[in-house]
C-alpha cells in the first residue's frame, strides 16, 4: 500500500457519508427538523506549536480541537443530514488524523452507536481497496472513556502489513474519530503519535491540560 493510496482511503471517510451512514452514524434520536444543506467552511487552526514541533488543529464548527505533527489537509462532506470534517496529515509511517461527525438537530444526550460505526468507517475505507491482502480488520476491540464521554478503541490490522489504531469517541451532538495507519514499518512512531493525539484531544470549555485515557494506544 503506497502512501497516497493510504491518503486516498482515510479521505473516504469524510466523502462517503451518504453510503455508510443508513442510521448508524445518527445518535438513536430522530431530527427534530431537517438540516440545513449549507455547510461552513472547515478550516485547521494553527496554534503554538509544541516542544515536539505539532501544534493544535481547530474544527472551527465545533470548537473540538487536537495536535498534529504538521497542517493538515481538509475535507468536508454534508451528506445524510451528517456533517463530517476530516482533518489527514501524511507522516513517515503513513497518515494520521481525526475526524469530526456532526447530526445537527438530534437529542445530544442520544449515544452513537460506536460499534456499528467502527464497522462502517472500516467499510468506508476498504472500499477503496486493490485487493484482499490490504483490507484493514480491526482487533481487541474495548469500551472506556475519554474525559468521561463514552469511547471504543481498536486495532487495525491487514494482511499486508499494514497496522494502525482507531479511537471513536461519542460527544453527544459530536462525535470525533481518530484514525492512525502505518504502511509496513514505524509502528513505535505510529503508536506514539497516535497516544500524542488522544492526549491532546479537547473539548469547548475542557480547561483540562490533559484530555483522555492514553494508557491504550486504540
Amino acid at each position: 500500500m503506497t502512501r497516497r493510496s493510504t491518503l486516498r482511503r482515510l479521505a473516504l471517510l469524510a466523502a462517503s457519508t451518504s453510503v455508510i451512514t443508513g442510521g448508524v452514524l445518527l445518535p438513536t434520536s430522530a431530527f427534530a427538523a431537517p438540516p440545513p444543506r449549507t455547510a461552513s467552511v472547515a478550516t485547521a487552526d494553527a496554534g503554538s506549536g509544541d516542544a515536539a514541533g505539532w501544534s493544535r488543529t481547530t474544527d472551527t464548527t465545533s470548537g473540538i480541537s487536537v495536535r498534529l505533527p504538521d497542517r493538515p489537509l481538509v475535507q468536508q462532506n454534508n451528506e445524510d443530514g451528517v456533517r463530517t470534517r476530516l482533518y489527514l496529515v501524511p507522516t513517515e509511517y503513513g497518515a494520521i488524523g481525526f475526524s469530526v461527525f456532526e447530526a445537527p438537530g438530534t437529542d445530544p444526550s442520544a449515544p452513537w452507536d460506536l460499534k456499528a460505526t467502527l464497522s462502517s468507517v472500516l467499510e468506508g475505507y476498504n472500499s477503496d481497496s486493490k485487493s484482499s491482502r490490504e483490507v484493514l480488520r480491526s482487533t481487541g476491540a474495548h469500551a472506556g472513556t475519554t474525559k468521561g464521554s463514552p469511547d471504543l478503541g481498536a486495532d487495525l490490522t491487514a494482511a499486508d502489513g499494514s497496522r494502525g489504531h482507531i479511537r471513536l469517541i461519542d460527544l453527544g451532538e459530536h462525535m470525533v474519530v481518530v484514525m492512525t495507519v502505518s504502511e509496513r514499518g514505524h509502528q513505535d512512531l505510529m503508536d506514539k503519535d497516535h497516544r500524542q493525539v488522544l492526549d491532546s484531544v479537547r473539548v469547548p470549555g475542557d480547561d483540562a491540560t490533559r484530555s483522555g485515557d492514553s494508557s491504550r494506544p486504540a
